[in-house]
């Protein structure tokens, strides 16, 4: 291997500084090293590698010799400074499951910039651009031919140096990484909080997950910004005079409950939101909103008056109930009214 092929292996120019050179050098290891790459062409591609830089090195050293022609000489691949990449992402939960706790798995992808070309998509040879021939200007005829005018090549970007497609990302500059993450969202997780997961290893990348929680809204439920959990459900009237029971929801699902025709308001106690994350459930108020046909029906007029009679006497036999005394004094006035 000469010195131009060195040069061109890596893909750089013979300018460029020693901390430069070995920036790349070690971006590309990183991204050829068989540990890390599954390829066919991984370890041979290794070998040019090592090769080429040890060829520069060595000349740039003052040093004579270099590697055998087998290029059988291969460096350890150095530790590739490792980047953080944190991708922020919502994560929609209803109010059950915030309540709760539950375990969502996440799928989606990362997207950052390719470490190989450094985001640009192509790589800068030694070589001269096969367009231009190393000018960085095309001509090109103009008025029928009998003027030239020169452009620059778009090929190279008018600097006369030839360029290939990255092959790590395929000319677009950035690379994609899948992922799949099982997390368990804790009780008690509020809208607007951010729950970090993990980070994991990908390559020379540490990957991390940023999850901002938002709180679908609930068809029943709402939630009070001190944490006391609310719901208003209508009752019938009549269920609610005479302290039937109902059903009614709750995080848990539907439960029996019986109305009591003195109260509107019930606190279910431990059965609303957790008080903190992971922290024991705080109480859970209803309110019921009694709601009475309307009094224009005939039919329900007739069974109201007879259920009025039917239940009278036992009302007014009771000297011990408002009604019953009222009778009574009502019923000593008239006698001595005659």
């Amino acid at each position: 291997m000469d010195t131009r092929e060195a040069y061109e292996e890596l893909g750089v120019d013979p300018t460029i500084s020693d901390a430069e050179l070995k920036a790349i050098w070690r971006r590309l290891v990183a991204a050829w090293h068989p540990d890390r790459n599954a390829t066919v062409e991984a370890s041979q591609r290794m070998q040019h590698i090592n090769k080429a830089y040890q060829h520069i090195r060595q000349l740039r050293d003052g040093q004579s010799g270099g590697t055998d022609d087998g290029g059988n000489t291969e460096t350890e691949a150095p530790e590739p400074d490792c980047r953080r990449k944190t991708h922020v992402r919502k994560v929609c939960l209803s109010l059950e499951d915030a309540i709760l706790g539950c375990i969502r798995t996440l799928r989606g992808s990362i997207t950052h910039t390719c470490d190989a070309c450094a985001g640009h998509g192509q790589r800068v040879l030694a070589q001269a651009c096969l367009t231009c021939r190393g000018s960085g200007a095309v001509r090109k005829a103009a008025l029928f031919g009998w003027l030239w005018n020169e452009e620059s090549c778009t090929d190279c970007g008018g600097d006369g140096r030839h360029r290939e497609s990255c092959r790590a990302c395929d000319g677009s500059g950035e690379l994609s990484v899948a992922y799949r993450r099982r997390v368990r969202f804790p009780s008690g997780v509020r809208d607007g909080h951010v729950l970090s997961v993990p980070t994991w290893r990908h390559g020379e990348m540490e990957i991390g997950l940023d999850l901002q929680v938002q709180i679908e809204p609930h068809p029943f439920f709402t939630l009070d910004g001190d944490g006391l959990l609310r719901c208003e459900m209508p009752v019938n009237g009549y269920a609610w005079m005479s302290g039937r029971w109902v059903e009614v929801p709750t995080p848990n699902g539907m439960q029996q409950m019986r109305l009591n025709r003195n109260a509107l308001t019930y606190r279910l106690s431990g059965q609303g939101f957790p008080t903190a994350l992971r922290g024991p459930r705080g109480d859970y108020l209803l309110k019921v909103v009694p709601v009475f046909p309307a009094q224009d029906d005939p039919a329900q007029d007739a069974l109201l008056d007879q259920l009025i009679a039917r239940s009278n006497d036992a009302i007014q036999a009771d000297r011990s109930k408002p009604l019953g005394q009222w009778q009574l004094r009502l019923k000593r006035w008239n006698a001595k009214q005659k």
